[in-house]
């Protein structure tokens, strides 16, 4: 028994393919692909589960046997498995997105932060909205429905893309930026509507009282009316992500064919 234990884990291309195809979700994941997670601790995540599942994964008769061969597959799983985390992914781009334009039309861009995902300078209020929706991420268990979504590819999808449809996945890819611009649109468009009425009043006032200093003025109004809504539309922005989850849930429900 030990032995042919150790005959299945020698199985060593179909554990690169195996690593390749949860390497590639990982990196992608929204929470446990963002840089503030320590590289050993996703390389150990990403080996562990390689070796739990490549008893059970035969590898196919077509096979390459080459090494060029093995490192092309590898990175076709590598795609397959960025395919299901960027489809996640994409929604938390959009509620980021939102609070960038929200942070651009009340003035606040100015202040900035590194963001500890991606080490690039962020607006807060971006920066916000990107805990937030991790937080609601975790909260509905997103990461294991997505973790679950790439195990069962290893089922319905064999080793190098048998009986997966190119197609299907660039309509998917496409579908979940959509989806990301209009989670986008529903976080911002209160604020943005507001802070349009806002400019249109500040500017008649302008015409009005030249010698009045709106622009000092108006700086202050349009932050503190942008708190506002932000605290009067955030369970909204929750709402519309968790909705925007759903979506690519269903999304890769039908990419597994489940």
């Amino acid at each position: 028994m030990p032995f042919e234990l150790l005959a299945q884990y020698l199985k060593l291309p179909v554990f690169a393919l195996v690593a390749a195809r949860l390497g590639g979700l990982i990196m992608f994941q929204p929470v446990l692909g963002s840089l503030a997670v320590p590289t050993n601790v996703r390389v150990v995540l990403v080996l562990g589960l390689a070796a739990l599942l490549t008893p059970v994964v035969s590898l196919p008769a077509t096979a390459p046997a080459t090494p060029g061969g093995i490192v092309l597959a590898m990175a076709g799983e590598v795609l397959l498995g960025a395919l299901i985390g960027a489809v996640s992914v994409a929604c938390f781009i959009g509620l980021q997105m939102g609070g960038l334009l929200i942070a651009q039309e009340s003035g606040i861009a100015f202040g900035q932060i590194v963001d500890p995902n991606t080490e690039e300078q962020e607006t807060v209020i971006g920066m916000f909205y990107l805990q937030l929706a991790m937080v609601v991420f975790l909260i509905v268990g997103g990461h294991r429905a997505i973790v679950t979504a790439c195990l069962e590819t290893f089922r319905t999808i064999p080793l190098l893309g048998g009986g997966f449809s190119a197609r299907l996945g660039s309509e998917l890819l496409l579908q979940a930026l959509t989806l990301g611009g209009q989670v986008a649109l529903r976080v911002a468009a209160p604020t943005m509507l507001a802070m349009f009425l806002v400019n249109l009043a500040m500017g008649f006032i302008s015409r009005t009282m030249p010698q009045f200093n709106i622009l000092s003025f108006g700086f202050s109004v349009k932050s503190m009316l942008a708190f506002l809504l932000m605290a009067v539309s955030l369970p909204s922005a929750a709402n519309a992500l968790i909705g925007a989850l759903e979506h690519a849930c269903r999304w890769l429900n039908t990419l597994v064919g489940t």
